[in-house]
């Protein structure tokens, strides 16, 4: 029998909004077609782009960028999506830099690719030891962002009290360092936003923007944003509940704070090796 080997590392947990409508409104054939062309092919799509942008790196960290994308693991059961990244806790400044990079980039693209894809995500992400084996999977972290992502009542991913502090502390360390690329990275991926929730706490989150980023083969936003985001939710023959219509509010309201607040800055993942 093999010893488990817990590992330490970035854990995000998915589901999709409105996912039994697809089920009940289409026949068998069709929700296959639907589940086949979006979460069996959408990794593959999303590690193509990010991939693409780690290009600019630098040749000597180029096998580095690599290696980190090679690491993310999907599991994908049902209408739930777990995404993980293990990492070494004894990883220079640099290196967990870039790491926090990838998983940022993968998890922000999953989330626009899948709402343009008319299935809108809501997600947590945590940090911590855990075990991912095949269709095992066990440890707090994991837990704790599906509790995230339970609790949110919007498309979007949040990270919990554990991630948001780490990224606190590499903030800390890049504001020290004058890294200016760096600090643009660590803001552009994640901002800062009251989230509505089932509690209702109305207390400020780190949210991963997947409205607009810097990525090459990033859908952008274009018209009204209220069809664009209306439409998400009713694609695929999904009904609309009374229940459904303040989290498509409440969407509609953290993509227009994105786009009339964030300042889209370039930076460079070749910058984030000097």
């Amino acid at each position: 029998m093999s010893i488990i080997q817990p590992q330490t590392g970035f854990v995000a947990f998915f589901d999709i909004m409105g996912y039994k409508q697809i089920i009940l409104n289409n026949d068998i054939h069709r929700t296959a077609q639907i589940v086949s062309d979006t979460l069996i092919n959408i990794p593959s799509s999303i590690i193509d782009n990010v991939s693409h942008v780690t290009q600019s790196a630098a040749s000597s960290d180029l096998d580095y960028w690599q290696s980190t994308l090679s690491r993310i693991d999907w599991l994908i059961f049902s209408d739930s999506i777990l995404i993980s990244l293990p990492f070494d806790p004894e990883l220079e400044f640099k290196h967990m830099l870039q790491s926090y990079a990838v998983f940022a980039m993968v998890c922000s693209t999953l989330l626009n690719k899948s709402f343009a894809a008319g299935l809108p995500l809501r997600g947590g992400i945590s940090v911590g030891e855990f075990f991912v084996e095949e269709r095992c999977f066990a440890g707090k972290p994991i837990i704790s962002a599906l509790r995230a992502a339970q609790d949110l009542e919007m498309c979007g991913c949040i990270l919990d009290e554990e991630a948001s502090n780490f990224i606190s502390l590499l903030r800390k360390d890049v504001v020290k360092s004058g890294d200016q690329n760096m600090l643009t990275m660590l803001d552009q991926t994640t901002i800062l936003y009251i989230p509505p929730t089932k509690e209702d706490t109305q207390e400020r989150h780190r949210m991963i923007n997947w409205v607009l980023l810097n990525i090459e083969g990033f859908p952008q936003f274009d018209g009204s944003i209220r069809d664009y985001v209306t439409s998400a939710f009713l694609r695929h023959n999904k009904i609309v509940l009374p229940s459904v219509l303040p989290k498509i509010d409440n969407t509609e309201m953290f993509v227009r704070h994105v786009l009339t607040n964030l300042e889209l800055k370039p930076w460079s993942m070749n910058d984030i090796n000097s």
